[in-house]
Order: structure tokens, then C-alpha cells, then sequence
């Protein structure tokens, strides 16, 4: 007969309690895997960062097989940290899973608060705007104004810490009021980046040039569009206009000599327009 927690980590039909075994028995003191055991919570972070990437990437490729192992990666290291934090913080993975239900169930009154709710029916737009207030609800106690940022993690990509960071401020209503109004302080920033380039002061030019980041991401945030996801788009497209300018190139067997600016510049246009018969 085998070993019977063995035998419980080899059954396939014992779900999310198969991989704890199996996490407990890799960091098993006297039988377990000594890396496993040696890590902690802060030495094994930057793992879910890397797997969530992985995962949007599977995602963006569409492939169904790189998502479901991307997946099942990225529950492995939610796991691992369940694991460690039972033994150094005290709770466990099913108070984590009990924590996000009750956060979930109070986060979508209009699907579980069925006796307040209002009959007519809730639009995703409305769905989006009420959750940053509802979130704000669940914030205890005064504004420290030295930490009101705190829970923003600086590990965010640029893009997206701006966005958390405008979304936190504008739970004190610092915002502006309309698109209209970021296109104008976008227009007076590009003018102080232009003066600062002007007078060739480098360390003024990256302060302006953030700016000019900062309130387009501001822009996009009002408009409703994923600066990540839109900046995605035009790096895939510029991709592929580079792509079809080097066949172009080849196809004329210029040399470097005759790909002059005013040569590349008619290439470019080239591609674009091929691009765009391609897409009709």
C-alpha cells in the first residue's frame, strides 16, 4: 500500500484540495522539496506577476491550451502563498476565499441585494461607476493624508498606476469634470514640454514629457479607454507596418545609401496603404 496523503495528491478528482496537498507536501519540512521550503511570501511575489502576464499574453494569442496551463499556473502560486501565509499570518485559504465572496456579494448590490434593488435593470456603464464608490465604502477610519495612496501598488506598470492613482483621488473629487477640459490641460502641457525642449533643459523635458503621459492617461480614463490596452494597439500596428517596410525594401533591393528620409518616408506610406487594402 502506498502512502495515503501520496495517494490524495495522485487523485484527480479531489479539485482545489489536491493542489494544497500538493503544496503542503513540496514544502513539508522533513519530505519536501528544499527550495519550496525555503521561500517566503516576499521571495516567491514577483512570480504572479510574471504568470498573470503570462496568462494576458495565452489570452491575447488566443490559444486554449496555453490559457488553461497559464491558469493553472497562476492558481498554483495563489496556493503557495496560501500555504506560507497559514504559517506566518494565521489565515488560510479558505478564510481568503470566505474574504472574497463576502467583498464580491457587497461589491454587486443590484445582483445580491435583491430587497433594495430597483426593478429596472443596471447597465455596465452604471455597474462601473458604482464601484469605485463602493469600494471607497468599504475604507474605515479618517484620510491619513500621508498614506491616502498606500494601497496602490508601486510594482504597477506606469500606465496603470497613473490610472489607480486618479481613480483614488477622485474619491475626494479631484478631477476634472469632462474630456474637454483634460484636452485642454494636454494642449497646455505639449506647449511646456515644446519651452522646455526649447531651452534644452533635459531634466525639465522628462518632467513635461510625464506630464503630457499623465494627462492623456487622465483622458483616456474619462473616455473610457485601457491606456494599456489602446498603447498595445498601436505598438501591434506599428509592428506590422515595420514588418511589411522591410519587405518593400527587400523587394527593391535598396541599400542603405537610398533609403534616404524622403525614401523611408515614402515606403511608410506604402505599407500603411497596404495594410488598410488588407483590412477592407
Amino acid at each position: 500500500m502506498g502512502n495515503s496523503k501520496n495517494d490524495e495528491i495522485y487523485n484527480r478528482d479531489i479539485g482545489i484540495k489536491r493542489l494544497e496537498l500538493l503544496v503542503k507536501r513540496l514544502r513539508d519540512p522533513t519530505q519536501g522539496c528544499p527550495w519550496d521550503i525555503e521561500q517566503n511570501s516576499k521571495s516567491i511575489a514577483h512570480y504572479c506577476v510574471e504568470e498573470a502576464h503570462e496568462l494576458q499574453h495565452a489570452i491575447s494569442l488566443n490559444k486554449t491550451e496555453a490559457i488553461k496551463s497559464e491558469l493553472g499556473d497562476l492558481l498554483f502560486q495563489i496556493v503557495f502563498h496560501c500555504n506560507i501565509a497559514e504559517k506566518e499570518y494565521g489565515f488560510s485559504f479558505d478564510d481568503i476565499v470566505q474574504d472574497v465572496c463576502d467583498k464580491m456579494i457587497f461589491r454587486h448590490p443590484h445582483v445580491f441585494n435583491t430587497e433594495n434593488r430597483a426593478e429596472k435593470s443596471i447597465s455596465s456603464k452604471e455597474v462601473k461607476d458604482n464601484w469605485e464608490k463602493i469600494k471607497s465604502l468599504e475604507k474605515k477610519g479618517t484620510i491619513d493624508a500621508d498614506n491616502f495612496f498606500e494601497d496602490v501598488p508601486l510594482s504597477l506598470p506606469a500606465l496603470s498606476h497613473a490610472i489607480k492613482v486618479q481613480k483614488k483621488a477622485s474619491q475626494l473629487n479631484f478631477d476634472w469634470a469632462n474630456s474637454a477640459e483634460i484636452l485642454g490641460k494636454i494642449n497646455e502641457e505639449v506647449k511646456e514640454l515644446w519651452h522646455a525642449y526649447e531651452a534644452n533643459e533635459k531634466i525639465s523635458v522628462e518632467e513635461e514629457f510625464g506630464d503630457v503621459l499623465f494627462s492623456l492617461v487622465n483622458l483616456g480614463r474619462k473616455l473610457d479607454i485601457d491606456p494599456e490596452k489602446s498603447l498595445g494597439v498601436s505598438i501591434k500596428k506599428f509592428k506590422k507596418r515595420i514588418s511589411v517596410s522591410i519587405k518593400l525594401i527587400k523587394a527593391e533591393k535598396l541599400s542603405n545609401k537610398q533609403l534616404t528620409d524622403k525614401k523611408l518616408l515614402a515606403i511608410w506610406k506604402q505599407a500603411k496603404d497596404l495594410l488598410r487594402q488588407n483590412d477592407a
